[in-house]
């Protein structure tokens, strides 16, 4: 219901529009009647014009066949088709013919005297071209190949002769195309074809060049005489390979087995030959004989017997040279079986070591040469791949060239071939007119009159700003109205300042309803005073802000009054009206107490603050915030009745110290931009809480039209009939829309004065 925490966001009103939307049924009801009435009379004005204006009408008509397969010259079974896209070909070419170049070409290929009989000669060609696009039509006929040619006019002369100059002219600028598009094609082609064999050239060139550095003209691996070879030599090398295998296992073995050799013991091999050696076996066996017979000769003897002594020095020294002839002999045993064994080993060594080394060396000799077979192998196989490429590529260019010169030859050819279009029939003289233009002037004239009217309606009330619902009221705030108060069209009271709170008085029940809001609003957040303000002077804010008062002192104990339109003009001392009773003018200003300047009425609860003594200068506002608050604390709601938001710097600031500002808006009169521009304005002071309200039952600035015809003065009683003044009275559209007509011509006036 209110507007509330607005000040939040960077716009003020962030759900308002920035303007008036267009009401199209409010629009038909103000103006419906209006428009079918000056319409009408328009229309019957413009009437006779369609006997001056009308002419006969006559129609030429001429068929074209696109045909959608064309037979080439090259053999009857191949079709230049677009069926495909036949349709679209037929739209396409339907629409060029009317094209404002071929127009004018068409024009300028007529004979002069049929030109004259279209247009004069003084108009130039792309002016009558721009004139005949609109005369001239050509239509696809469904279901076939034909185009309809049809043009119109108000004489029969030059229709025919153009349309055949059209049709010729097309056929003519469609072949010039055709060829021309040819000769840009061939143009292309015989560039493409010097390109191509210009790189022909320079193909064949590398590939000899290429040939000499491989050594073959076949390109292919069969042919890589390098790689063969290394085959080859992969072949003997892998033979090498074994054969050096097989060689260093001999040698390896060889090695071992002399080391191996080495380390076994030779004593049975030396105890044979000791044993077998019979120069070592006889003189052991003399040196026994002699032994014993020398041991034979001691027998008897003592040990100091000098010959025993010498006896067993000799036997001594000969089993000592027994010895050492045996070590001798096992020596030179063990000497002759080594060198024996080193000798066989050396020997198989060397032999073992001499065919590894050949071996090895054959191995690398040929992986030298497998190498170098692998890098000539890997040139040429290079090589052999660059002219596989230059070979297809020069294929490629040839068949590319080749097909060049076919469509060459195509396109020639074809240059001569028929087109799709041809003439079915010619456009003949009309000998009578087909019709008249009547009923096309007669519908002109109704759309345009009526188009006026409606055109100059919807005009005004488009630029109209005039608040009429409270729709535009939800448009201007983003909110809608606390409380629309209609005019029902009841007799006026005497007191126009008060509205009557009578149970059968509408505008009373909607005063209430109002009041009922405010209360809650008091219940809910405390909200007790209230300044009733307007968009602008005259919207009832002064009638419903006492209303409103009286309504809200039968829902609580003590309601205040505060006239706070205090910055009008002070009234003259010999004006009959003068006002004497103190007020809110004398207390802002010192010269009464608040007690003294409010006013008690007997048996009710509504007290009054006058304006006071106006003087006219300048009213303090410093004790503006100390009233509210002392206010606040002896009533429960204080009713300000303030002027215009707009026109008042003093209501600015009763709005800083209200927790609720009444926006009211009058119905029919107040501005939509007005009542947005206050709006705003309160959003940026900060105001707690905003209740527009829109008011249909306040004075209205323009003079009213209704009353005027409820009881019609003598001169328009002379000057307008009685029965249109009945139709009037019935029409509140048509009162309003004259209502606004007064109030325009009023606004003229006052800006020429």
């Amino acid at each position: 219901m209110m507007m509330q925490d607005q000040k939040t966001s960077p716009n003020p009103l962030p759900l308002g529009r920035p303007k008036k939307a267009f009401d199209i049924l409010g629009f038909m009801k103000r103006y419906g009647l209006f428009i079918v009435l000056l319409g009408g009379f328009l229309f019957a004005m413009l009437t006779p014009l369609i006997f001056v204006v009308k002419k006969p009408y006559y129609e030429v008509h001429s068929l074209m066949k696109v045909d959608p397969t064309v037979p080439t010259l090259f053999s009857n079974s191949e079709q230049s088709s677009i069926v495909s896209y036949y349709s679209r070909y037929l739209n396409t070419t339907a629409q060029s013919m009317t094209t404002v170049d071929i127009l004018r070409k068409a024009l300028d290929a007529m004979e002069p005297e049929d030109r004259e009989e279209l247009f004069p000669r003084i108009i130039p060609s792309e002016t009558c071209a721009a004139i005949l696009q609109h005369r001239v039509s050509v239509t696809p006929n469904r279901g076939s190949h034909v185009l309809d040619l049809k043009i119109s006019g108000s004489k029969p002369e030059g229709l025919a002769e153009f349309l055949n100059a059209l049709m010729q002219t097309y056929m003519d600028e469609t072949r010039k195309t055709n060829n021309n598009s040819n000769s840009d094609r061939l143009r292309f082609l015989y560039a493409q074809k010097n390109v191509i064999t210009q790189e022909m050239s320079a193909i064949e060139r590398d590939l000899d060049s290429l040939t000499k550095d491989i050594g073959t003209s076949s390109f292919s691996e069969n042919h890589n005489t390098a790689a063969m070879s290394r085959n080859n030599l992969l072949m003997a090398y892998n033979s090498a390979l074994n054969e050096r295998l097989v060689a260093e296992t001999r040698y390896r073995a060889v090695m071992k087995s002399h080391q191996e050799l080495k380390g076994v013991a030779l004593d049975p091999i030396i105890d044979e030959i000791v044993l077998n050696n019979n120069a070592l076996t006889q003189t052991e066996s003399w040196t026994y004989k002699e032994l014993q017979g020398l041991r034979s000769t001691t027998d008897g003897l003592t040990e100091l017997n000098p010959e025993r002594i010498y006896v067993e020095d000799r036997m001594r020294s000969m089993e000592g040279y027994a010895r050492e002839l045996r070590e001798n002999v096992r020596n030179q045993a063990e000497q002759i079986i080594l060198g024996k064994r080193d000798i066989e080993t050396e020997t198989e060594l060397i032999i073992a070591k001499n065919d590894y080394e050949a071996t090895k060396a054959k191995e690398d000799t040929l992986k030298a040469k497998i190498s170098a077979s692998t890098v000539e192998a890997k040139r040429v196989s290079i090589g052999i791949h660059r002219g596989e490429y230059l070979s297809a590529h020069w294929q490629n260019k040839f068949d590319l060239l080749h097909n060049i010169e076919q469509r060459i030859t195509e396109i020639e050819i074809e240059k001569k071939a028929p087109l799709r279009l041809s003439v079915m029939s010619v456009a003949r003289k009309p000998g009578q007119p087909l019709k008249s233009n009547i009923n096309k002037i007669t519908l002109m004239l109704f759309i345009g009159s009526f188009g006026l009217v409606i055109g100059s309606f919807g005009l005004y009330e488009f630029l109209d700003d005039t608040i009429r619902r409270s729709i535009d009221v939800t448009h201007a705030l983003g909110y809608p109205p606390v409380q629309t108060i209609l005019n029902l069209r009841q007799q006026v009271t005497e007191n126009e300042e008060e509205l009557s709170l009578a149970p059968d008085d509408f505008r009373a029940h909607q005063i209430g309803s109002l009041a009922v809001k405010l209360f809650k609003e008091k219940e809910k957040e405390n909200s007790r005073i209230i300044l009733f303000t307007g968009t602008d002077e005259g919207v009832g804010t002064s009638s419903i802000s006492v209303s409103c008062a009286k309504a809200l002192s039968q829902l609580v104990s003590r309601v205040l009054i505060i006239d706070g339109d205090i910055e009008a003009a002070p009234v003259d001392e010999l004006d009959e009206f003068q006002i004497n009773l103190p007020g809110l003018c004398d207390y802002l200003d010192g010269k009464t107490t608040l007690a003294e300047s409010i006013i008690s009425t007997p048996g009710d609860n509504i007290d009054m603050m006058y304006a006071g003594n106006i003087t006219g200068g300048t009213i303090s506002r410093q004790k503006i915030g100390e009233l509210m608050s002392e206010l606040k604390e002896t009533y429960d709601f204080i009713c300000i009745d303030g002027a215009p938001l707009l026109n008042s710097h003093l209501v600015e600031q009763f709005a800083l110290h209200s927790d609720i500002v009444a926006l009211i808006a009058l119905g029919d009169s107040s501005k939509y931009r007005d009542l947005k521009k206050a709006a705003e304005l309160l959003v940026l002071l900060g105001v707690p809480g905003i209740a527009p309200i829109l008011n249909f039952g306040g004075i209205r600035k323009t003079l009213s039209f209704v009353e005027m015809f409820d009881n019609p003065p003598d001169f328009i009683r002379r000057i307008v009939p009685e029965n249109i003044i009945a139709i009037i009275r019935r029409s509140p559209s048509g009162l309003k829309f004259i209502d606004k007509f007064l109030a325009f011509v009023q606004r003229l006036q006052q800006r020429k004065n």
